[in-house]
């Protein structure tokens, strides 16, 4: 019987409770019909208290409307409670510039959820399962995508998930359940229309246990997507700081793991990131670099640190305010400032600007000139920040970064006699 199969699904899985508010999504399709018959079959058992919900999607004209019809009598007749949501998906869908199936499935389930019930029981089956599997390996996924339909997910029940279409329409006609026949459903323009009627049909013919073997696929798919999230929250944890990810630390984990514990990071951040942009992102582990992911949201890299952050649009160049100040050199001991050099080896005047492009400094005693960019990367300075941060400059070029380096041109030694102190502040 098919009732024991359900049941033992039911068990298996945890359910249902004694006493459960369930609210069952009902088309009056052999698949929703034969789960409501199922629940008013156990009502008593478990006490429970049901309430069916249509929607009446708009799109199938009388036909739609009939299928609603029949649902209510259907309801009334064996004293359950229904309600029905009525919806004219194609043009509501258009004004949401949504797909009109994203769509229904978004009313459907805000319909679903407002109704307070412990439980939502929906009649997704094996077949279905198998169909979004197939669906989902046609299109490209990956572990999770293949794991199928879960058969409990937050609230959502579904009883059937390990029953056949096939298996299902028996029980409808050995029992005498009623259902409705939705014309649609033999329409192959529709790709699980084609995968249902076509596809799973011929690997049937290789396999007439098809259905069956996908499903211990799923189901190892599951435990595997289980190990991976568990690795991938461990290390999350492991790599993750105040400032971002930690490169060297992500870096010793294997590249599964440290992939999903970037789309682990990476969501925390508002961002869903698709294969492109993920990959774009792991480059970044071997380079200082930014990568726009979305809007002004970027990746940012120095190899040391990686972090999704903002990035303001059109910045406005800084401007700073300064001051200078000369004094003898034995007396620099005596103050305590954050830039300083040899003021006679100084050429014209002084300005005070934020980076630009093709900057470069010989930072003093280091033996080598580099790009401020270059520098602010050594320096590990936020890319976003960049822009903060003074150049000092003579009429020769840059001769410092404030509060970081001076340049070794003008830089104080034994015999400077005149130091110049300079001063910096940031107008708003």
């Amino acid at each position: 019987m098919i009732t024991d199969k359900i049941s033992k699904t039911v068990k298996k899985y945890n359910m249902l409770s004694y006493g459960d508010f369930v609210a069952v999504g009902v088309s009056g399709g052999a698949d929703s019909m034969l789960l409501l018959s199922y629940l008013l079959g156990v009502r008593e058992k478990h006490n429970l208290k049901l309430v069916v919900l249509n929607v009446e999607h708009g799109i199938r004209g009388e036909a739609s409307f009939n299928d609603s019809l029949f649902v209510e009598n259907y309801c009334r007749e064996n004293c359950v409670e229904y309600k029905c949501l009525k919806i004219n998906a194609p043009e509501e869908a258009q004004v949401a510039n949504m797909g009109v199936e994203e769509y229904s499935r978004k009313r459907r389930y805000e319909f679903f959820n407002s109704v307070g019930a412990d439980k939502i029981a929906t009649a997704h089956n094996l077949s279905d399962s198998v169909e979004t599997v197939l669906f989902r390996l046609s299109r490209g996924t990956g572990i999770k995508g293949v794991c199928g339909i879960p058969a409990v997910r937050d609230n959502i029940i579904r009883p059937l998930i390990e029953c056949t279409s096939e298996e299902i329409r028996n029980a409808c006609k050995e029992s005498e359940i009623p259902f409705v026949v939705d014309e649609t459903n033999s329409d192959n323009e529709y790709s699980r229309n084609y995968i249902r009627n076509v596809v799973v049909p011929e690997f049937k013919r290789l396999n007439p246990s098809f259905e069956n073997a996908v499903e211990r696929f799923a189901s190892s798919a599951n435990e595997a997507e289980d190990c991976l999230d568990l690795l991938a929250n461990e290390c999350l944890s492991d790599c993750l700081n105040y400032s971002g990810i930690d490169v060297n630390a992500i870096k010793r984990y294997h590249t599964a793991i440290a992939k999903r514990a970037i789309i682990k990071y990476a969501e925390r951040c508002g961002i869903t990131l698709d294969e492109l942009h993920l990959n774009g992102v792991v480059e970044l582990l071997n380079k200082s670099g930014k990568l726009q992911l979305k809007g002004n949201v970027f990746a940012l890299s120095n190899k040391n640190v990686l972090r999704i952050t903002e990035l303001e649009e059109n910045v406005e160049p800084a401007h700073f305010t300064f001051g200078t100040t000369i004094i003898e050199a034995s007396e620099l001991s005596n103050h305590n400032n954050l830039f300083y050099c040899d003021a006679d080896k100084v050429v014209g005047n002084i300005t005070v600007r934020e980076r630009r492009q093709g900057d470069s400094i010989s930072p003093s005693g280091r033996g080598v000139t580099k790009s401020l960019k270059k520098l602010f990367n050594e320096l590990e300075i936020p890319v976003e920040s960049r822009n903060k941060v003074p150049v000092i400059c003579d009429e020769n070029g840059v001769i410092g970064v404030y509060s970081y380096c001076v340049d070794e041109r003008v830089r104080t030694d034994k015999g400077t006699k005149s130091v110049m102190l300079i001063s910096i502040s940031m107008e708003d």
